[in-house]
């Protein structure tokens, strides 16, 4: 994909929203949103990715994973070795210990459960953990395993214009069982994939349409719902 500019503006405005709110949350009350925008950008590359490889009849997932571990892993790593080490002067063994567990799981991308079971992402004890930010990169993981999946199984039984009609469809309800969730099990909403799925799938709808086709195929695919 050519350098987009504008995406790249959108990262750093995410980038600065989440670091000033976790500096002092009352800089930037609503701050933490930086996420949702990181999420729907990254929906947008990786279906752009996968469409074209689609189109082009190139599209491996393994070339896709590797490609995904390559950009993740290398500095996610780095990052832990170097809190491993400063935490093994600066914290308790109690601490340590938990440190080593929150390293395991953002390793193992399953942060986002570890932390959801232990506390919420705006407790007074989640500004203690250093690796909480990760929890994000984890949903973003496994996003990135069950995705190109389903989608090649789709395309295997169907067009891409219906996969595409069927992505609307999937990200409308994602939104309906979010706001759903949201209200009625509000931490687990916040940190679980199903509830967050639909952001990157929002994503995905922009990067293969201009918006007036976009608005057709929400018409048509909202249309076939009804009718069914």
């Amino acid at each position: 994909m050519k350098f987009r500019a504008d995406i790249n503006g959108l990262r750093a405005l995410a980038v600065i929203a989440v670091v000033l709110f976790h500096f002092n949350p009352s800089w930037v009350p609503g701050g933490f949103a930086g996420v949702d925008v990181f999420f729907v950008i990254s929906g947008f590359l990786m279906t752009g990715i996968i469409f074209r490889g689609f189109e082009n009849s190139n599209f491996s997932i393994i070339n896709f994973y590797v490609a995904r571990a390559n950009r993740i892993i290398p500095a996610l790593s780095v990052v832990c070795l170097a809190l491993l080490v400063f935490g093994w002067f600066y914290l308790t063994p109690l601490d340590y210990r938990a440190l080593g567990k929150h390293v395991t799981s953002s390793m193992g991308f399953l942060s986002n459960v570890i932390y959801w079971r232990e506390s919420g992402y705006f407790d007074t004890a989640s500004h203690s953990k250093w690796l909480l930010h990760t929890w994000s990169l984890s949903v973003e993981w496994q996003f990135y395993m069950i995705y190109p999946v389903v989608l090649v199984l789709l395309k295997k039984c169907m067009s891409l214009t219906n996969i595409k009609r069927l992505l609307v469809a999937g990200t409308t309800i994602g939104f309906i069982l979010s706001a759903y969730a949201t209200y009625r099990w509000p931490n687990p909403a916040y940190f679980l994939l199903p509830t967050r799925a639909w952001e990157m799938m929002m994503g995905g709808l922009h990067s293969f349409t201009h918006y007036r086709t976009l608005k057709r195929l929400v018409k048509s695919t909202l249309s076939g719902l009804v009718l069914h």
